[in-house]
């Protein structure tokens, strides 16, 4: 009798395209039990108190930063990541996170306490509780496999909730690593656990009878988890991307500029979310200047595996990304763009690999402006004005992130504030995501909800609301039964309270006149006879 193999899928390493691992495809019994395990792991932690909690986080901070090498190592390995952006783009924010959280959940999630100003309500005060929700889905992108799920279930595990990992089918080494980081630091079994598969398998747990689910990835997979979750009316987390721009005025100063131009198309193989995607220069004389500088910084990058420590662009994920970029780039070469350098795949390095690129001559006409490319390319269309910068800025269905490059602070700051986007840096990009304390999430296509900060702890509790009336048993004015008197009372209560100058106190005077008249059901008629 042939005995059947769990199915499974391989993990490459996009560099040389070598299997570096392999890893079950979970079925929806095994999603199902990991989600059961989960669940029966809440009904304790959830009692835990924020010091407790506070403490596992920290241990698992040193346990991190113990093994940090070994983390950054498997990082650059599995996703092709230049060792300098696994240690700092994927390791800085959640150990930030494993801080600030200790240091400050409980204080943004102890109970509020509402007093009242209206007179009616004198006798009543509300508690606002933040309650853990539960079990908590988080279903992790390729991009940044480790600094992406690890800071939100940081949150999640901080607040009183459970999680269960379903990390990417092209990074499911660095979901299971974040697992046994987890294990050792002392974690319940089932406060976090991690399933590994394709997209079946998270189908499996959006599906799946969870508290909430946090996703990252495309705008089509965030559309079918939002269906998947919609049976069970699952509340849903969604970060979708974005086509962020950056707006470069005048004084911007060229060669820091185009540093940071730089570095925001080009880190991570412009496999980011938050990649600056457009660029907008708002001319001046020193435009051309600025092009030049960014084509001739551009060429000295050096294109690589992650396991050569001078590489500064590594490969982008797989073929599939590959051939993504290559339609965008020929198809705005052949709408009329001019390809400064770059533009082409490099078969001779053995692995996925694109050359960093820089365009002009671009429009919005042109799939490079419009969708997300996730890829080493940087498409640059020059403007006459700011109005006009914003206007192509805000030209998107994207609403991710955004940034603006100048000396003049004020006029930086004014110009982000007519950004439709959630988030805009000046004279930066991309940072923001490694700093915990600040929200990050989108507008439109880019996704619902927000997490990180005060505002995403927010988006992990249930938020309770408890009113308590001290009165000593007495009826309610309010209550049945009703009458003149009652009616009186209430106008006269509404015009004290909101009537104008002179309504004021005759509003008083009938409401307290009436306040403790018996209602009279059956009033005698008035000299109109009514």
């Amino acid at each position: 009798m042939a005995v059947s193999k769990t199915a499974t899928i391989e993990s490459l390493n996009p560099a040389t395209k070598e299997v570096i691992g392999e890893v079950p495809i979970m079925s929806a019994a095994q999603v199902e039990e990991a989600v059961s395990l989960a669940w029966k792991a809440f009904d304790q932690w959830q009692f835990t108190d924020y010091s407790y909690r506070g403490r596992k986080l920290l241990e698992l901070r040193r346990i991190i930063d113990r093994r940090c090498d070994e983390i950054a190592n498997l990082i650059s390995l599995e996703v092709g990541k230049p060792l300098v952006e696994s240690y700092l783009s994927e390791l800085t924010g959640p150990l930030e996170s494993c801080v600030w959280l200790a240091e400050n959940a409980e204080r943004y999630l102890r109970d509020q306490v509402i007093h009242f100003t209206n007179p009616l309500l004198s006798s009543k005060q509300s508690v606002i509780a933040f309650e853990p929700l539960g079990v908590v889905g988080v279903i992790a992108p390729w991009n940044y496999p480790f600094a992406i799920p690890m800071m939100s279930m940081l949150a999640c595990v901080m607040c009183g909730n459970t999680v269960v990992l379903k990390p990417s089918e092209k990074s499911p080494l660095v979901g299971i690593k974040i697992g046994e980081l987890f294990k050792e630091a002392g974690f319940p079994e089932g406060v976090v656990t991690v399933i590994t598969g394709d997209r079946s398998t998270g189908e499996h747990l959006s599906r799946s009878k969870l508290a909430k689910i946090i996703f990252t990835g495309s705008v089509p997979g965030g559309r079918n988890v939002m269906a998947q979750a919609a049976p069970n009316v699952v509340p849903v987390t969604l970060e979708l991307g974005g086509k962020d721009p950056a707006i470069v005025l005048p004084d911007a100063p060229i060669g820091w500029t185009a540093q940071g131009l730089l570095w925001g198309a080009f880190t991570n193989a412009g496999q980011a979310c938050a990649s600056i995607e457009r660029v907008y220069i708002i001319r001046s004389k020193h435009t051309q200047k600025l092009i030049d500088t960014i084509v001739a910084k551009t060429k000295e990058l050096k294109l690589g595996p992650a396991t050569d420590q001078t590489t500064d662009v590594g490969p982008v994920i797989d073929e599939a990304q590959l051939s993504k970029i290559e339609r965008q780039v020929e198809d705005a070469r052949a709408r009329g763009a001019t390809v400064l350098c770059g533009g082409r795949r490099r078969e001779d390095l053995g692995g996925f690999f694109y050359e960093p690129t820089v365009i002009t001559d671009v429009d919005h006409s042109m799939e490079i402006m419009k969708e997300e490319t996730f890829g080493p390319v940087m498409p640059i269309m020059i403007v006459d004005s700011e109005d006009e910068a914003i206007e192509k800025a805000n030209d998107s269905d994207f609403g991710l992130a955004a940034s603006v490059w100048g000396a003049n602070i004020g006029r930086a700051e004014a110009i982000a504030r007519d950004l439709s986007t959630g988030t805009v840096t000046l004279n930066d990009c991309l940072i923001t995501h490694s700093m915990p304390q600040v929200p990050w999430g989108g507008t439109r296509r880019s996704g619902i909800g927000r997490s990180h900060g005060q505002f995403g702890l927010l988006d992990l509790v249930n938020i309770k609301h408890i009113n308590i009336d001290a009165a000593s048993f007495s009826p309610r004015m309010w209550w049945h039964p009703y009458g003149q008197s009652r009616v009186a009372t209430a106008r006269g209560g509404l015009k004290f309270l909101h009537g104008g100058v002179f309504a004021k106190p005759l509003g008083l005077f009938s409401f307290v006149g009436n306040m403790f008249v018996k209602p009279n059901k059956n009033p005698k008629p008035n000299s109109n006879g009514t």
